[in-house]
C-alpha cells in the first residue's frame, strides 16, 4: 500500500507541490506551540508559512515573553523548534524543515555570523591558521560553513559532540606544487 497518487511504488512525495507536502503540518504545528506556550502563560500569535522545504514560523508575542522565548543564544527557541519537531514526526508527518523565530532574531543571528565568519575567514587566510569557533547550533554551524564555503582557500569542519559542537575554519592544503 502506497501513498503515491500513481500508486506504482515510487516516491512522488517531492514532486508534490509544498503546499501540498506541508499543509497537514500546519494546524498540528499551531496547535502544540499554542497549547505549549499557554502553559507557559505567554501570549503568543503564530505566523505560519509555507516554505520549499517545511515550515517557518514567526511567534508574535510581547517584547518580554520574546525574549523568554528566544533564551539565552537562541537555546530556548532552538528546544522548540526540536519538541516542534519530533511532534511532526511522531504524528507521522513528512519530513521537513521547521524555523521557529521571534522579532526576526534568526535572520539578525543568520547576518551577525555571517559577518563573523568573514572577519574569520580573513583572519585564517593572513596567518595561516585554524580557527575554533565557540560552540554552537546546529543551524548556526551551517550558516557559517556556507558562509566560509563561498571563500576560496578556505575549509571548514565540525569538531566535538553534543553542546561542544563547533565549526573550525582552517586554509586549503597547497598542492606541493604550488609550496616551491
Amino acid at each position: 500500500m502506497t501513498d503515491e497518487p500513481n500508486g506504482d511504488g515510487a516516491d512522488q512525495s517531492e514532486e508534490l507541490p509544498a503546499e501540498e507536502r506541508f499543509g497537514k503540518a500546519v494546524p498540528v504545528v499551531r496547535t502544540f506551540l499554542e497549547t505549549v506556550l499557554g502553559l507557559l502563560g505567554v501570549d503568543v500569535e503564530v505566523d505560519i508559512d509555507i516554505e520549499e522545504d517545511g515550515l517557518h514560523c514567526d511567534l508574535n508575542c510581547s517584547p518580554d515573553d520574546g525574549g523568554l522565548l528566544i533564551g539565552r543564544h537562541g537555546a530556548t527557541l532552538d528546544a522548540l523548534q526540536y519538541l516542534t519537531l519530533r511532534v511532526l514526526q511522531a504524528d507521522g508527518l513528512p519530513r521537513m524543515r521547521i524555523t521557529l523565530d521571534v522579532a526576526g532574531y534568526r535572520t539578525r543571528r543568520e547576518k551577525t555570523l555571517k559577518q563573523l565568519a568573514q572577519s574569520v575567514a580573513s583572519k585564517v587566510l593572513d596567518n595561516r591558521r585554524p580557527y575554533h569557533f565557540e560552540p554552537m547550533s546546529a543551524m548556526e554551524r551551517r550558516v557559517v560553513h556556507m558562509a566560509i564555503s563561498e571563500i576560496d582557500g578556505l575549509n571548514t569542519e565540525s569538531e566535538g559532540e553534543g553542546r561542544r559542537r563547533h565549526v573550525v575554519v582552517f586554509p586549503e592544503r597547497r598542492p606541493k606544487s604550488a609550496q616551491g
